[in-house]
C-alpha cells in the first residue's frame, strides 16, 4: 500500500509540475505577443525631411538617446506647432516633429522640446535626437535573453556607430510598468545592469541618465526610485536623471501622461541634467 500510495503520489507532482509547466509557457507566449504587438506600433518615417548623416556628424552635435515606455515616447499631448529637431530613425537622419518616429504614439514628446529647452541654457552645438520607446514596457521586456525589444535596441545603436552618430548620454524614462507590476529594488536594478550591459555589446558605453518616473495614476514607487538612487551610487555610467514623479495631476492629461506643459517642464528638467554634465567634464 505504501508503495502504491507513493506512487500515485509521483503522478499527481508530475502531473502538477507539467501543469506549471504549461501555464509559464503559455504565459510566456502571450507576454511575446503582447510585446510583438506594442513593437508594431512604433511610428515609422514617413514624410520626413531627409538630411545628409555625413554632414550632421560633421558639425560635431550632442547625440541623445532616449529610451524608455510611454511618457519617453509619443503618449503626451500634442502642441499646435513645434520646430522640428534633428533625429535618427531607421538608419536615416531628418528633420522631424512629433509624433517622433521610433516611438510608440500619436501624440506628443518630451524631446522635441528638449533641442530648444538645451538651447535656452546656453548650448549651441547641433543636438541629434534617437528615440526608441514602447508604450507599457517593463525594464524585463527591454533585457530578458531572446528580448525582440532588446534585440532592437542592440541594431538600434548599432545603426548610430555606423552613421558616426554615437550616442553622447543615453536617456532612460521608464518605470511605471515596473510599478505596476510590483517590481522588487533588487530585481530592477539587476536589469538596469543588464540594461548598460546590452548597451556595452552593442558598442555604447555613454553616460545613462536614469530619470525617476514611476507615477502612472499612482503614488511614486519607492522600490524603484531607490534602485535607481542605489545604481547611480554604485555604478558610474549611471546617472540620475530628472525626478519625473514630481510633476503633478495638473501636468498630466489623463492622470498618466504629460500635458503639453508637463511635456515642457519634462525637457527643462533633462536640459538641466544634461548641461550639468556637460559642464562638469
Amino acid at each position: 500500500m505504501k508503495v502504491r500510495w507513493t506512487a500515485w503520489q509521483a503522478c499527481v507532482l508530475a502531473g502538477t509540475a507539467a501543469v506549471l509547466a504549461a501555464w509559464a509557457w503559455n504565459k510566456d507566449r502571450l507576454a511575446e505577443a503582447s510585446l510583438a504587438g506594442k513593437l508594431a506600433q512604433i511610428q515609422a518615417l514617413n514624410a520626413e525631411r531627409r538630411v545628409d548623416c555625413a554632414g550632421l556628424a560633421a558639425q560635431r552635435p550632442l547625440v541623445l538617446l532616449a529610451l524608455g515606455q510611454s511618457n519617453a515616447g509619443n503618449h503626451g499631448s500634442l502642441a499646435a506647432a513645434l520646430p522640428p529637431v534633428y533625429l535618427v530613425s531607421a538608419g536615416q537622419c531628418v528633420l522631424a516633429a512629433d509624433p517622433l518616429p521610433g516611438a510608440t504614439g500619436r501624440g506628443g514628446s518630451i524631446w522635441q522640446r528638449l533641442p530648444a529647452a538645451l538651447s535656452e541654457r546656453g548650448w549651441a552645438r547641433p543636438v541629434v535626437l534617437s528615440v526608441l520607446a514602447v508604450d507599457a514596457t517593463t525594464l524585463d521586456d527591454w533585457t530578458h535573453p531572446q528580448s525582440p525589444l532588446g534585440a532592437q535596441l542592440a541594431e538600434h545603436v548599432r545603426s548610430l556607430n555606423g552613421l558616426r552618430l554615437a550616442p553622447d548620454f543615453v536617456l532612460w524614462q521608464q518605470g511605471e510598468a515596473d510599478a505596476k507590476a510590483g517590481t522588487e529594488a533588487a530585481a530592477y536594478a539587476a536589469r538596469l545592469d543588464g540594461l548598460a550591459v546590452l548597451l556595452r555589446d552593442a558598442g555604447s558605453t555613454a553616460p545613462i541618465f536614469l530619470a525617476r518616473s514611476t507615477v502612472c495614476r499612482s503614488p511614486p514607487a519607492a522600490a524603484i526610485r531607490a534602485s535607481i538612487e542605489g545604481a547611480v551610487a554604485q555604478r558610474a555610467q549611471f546617472r540620475l536623471g530628472p525626478d519625473i514623479d514630481v510633476l503633478g495631476a495638473e501636468l498630466r492629461h489623463d492622470g498618466c501622461h504629460l500635458a503639453a506643459a508637463g511635456l515642457d517642464r519634462a525637457a527643462q528638467a533633462w536640459a538641466e541634467v544634461i548641461l550639468t554634465s556637460l559642464l562638469s567634464r
